[in-house]
């Protein structure tokens, strides 16, 4: 069973989320745990942990639109070889921000909304479907097994806000053992971007004291990843499934 934990005070995306989950797990058992009066998004996810029923768990922000096609299936996939997948992410976390590994230590796919109805679909880095040896991963969407808890939690003492409880997260698993990877598979739309403001620097600030303490917070940055077009989802969908990945073999990135 899933269940999909999104943490929302707008009734509108909230209606529009749920419906597409609704479609996306149609004829699949899953449940939607919905977390109205979230003290910070750390809090919010780990009173959904304790709500839910499903073996598997997905973390959702509330302006997503999963368009990829067999959601269920791919996920049973990915979370039977690994212990949590997200859609972004880096093998090399330097400080409070994942992207700024870099290339071609970032990995992942996401389309964001653009002028005039289209898509831009942002490519860190998908080589494979699959990319291994994950060490922190985007918010956006994760999803993992129960089986990781209580070994690991949100930390909502620290992160009492809406910003880093994804990275300290995922980071906490990769350092406690856990299998991380970046899903390229799944294809994701997010209809809002980073804003580094200064509640963002302030969060920045704890999870650096927690992990690397002692080192400067690099100023956020982005760099010349790929970027591509799309006219529509069905577009979007063709340029994040590359049609090299058809020529990999299971045993490449299973």
């Amino acid at each position: 069973m899933f269940s999909v934990i999104i943490c929302s005070i707008d009734p509108n995306r909230l209606a529009n989320v749920k419906a597409m989950y609704e479609a996306v797990f149609h004829g699949t058992d899953w449940e939607l745990i919905h977390i109205n009066d979230a003290r910070s998004l750390a809090e919010g996810y780990n009173r959904g942990i304790a709500r839910s029923k499903g073996d598997k768990l997905i973390f959702s922000h509330d302006d997503i639109t999963v368009f990829s096609p067999d959601l269920p299936r791919r996920l049973e996939k990915h979370l039977s070889g690994f212990d949590i997948v997200g859609v972004a992410g880096t093998t090399l976390l330097q400080c409070a921000a994942w992207h700024l590994a870099g290339p071609p230590h970032i990995f992942g796919q996401v389309a964001n909304p653009s002028e005039g109805g289209r898509l831009t679909v942002n490519i860190f880095g998908a080589p494979f479907p699959v990319i291994r040896n994950i060490q922190a991963i985007d918010g956006l969407f994760m999803a993992t097994r129960r089986s990781v808890f209580p070994a690991i939690s949100f930390d909502s003492t620290t992160f009492d806000g809406f910003h880093h409880y994804d990275l300290d997260f995922s980071y906490s698993a990769f350092r406690a053992g856990l299998k991380l990877a970046v899903v390229n598979d799944i294809c994701v739309l997010h209809a809002s971007g980073g804003n580094y403001d200064e509640v963002w620097q302030r969060y920045a600030r704890k999870f650096q004291e927690k992990w690397f303490a002692g080192r400067p917070i690099q100023q956020p940055r982005l760099f010349r990843w790929a970027a591509a077009d799309a006219a529509n989802f069905q577009e979007a969908l063709e340029i994040m499934t590359p049609s090299y990945w058809r020529q990999i073999s299971e045993k490449q990135v299973g």
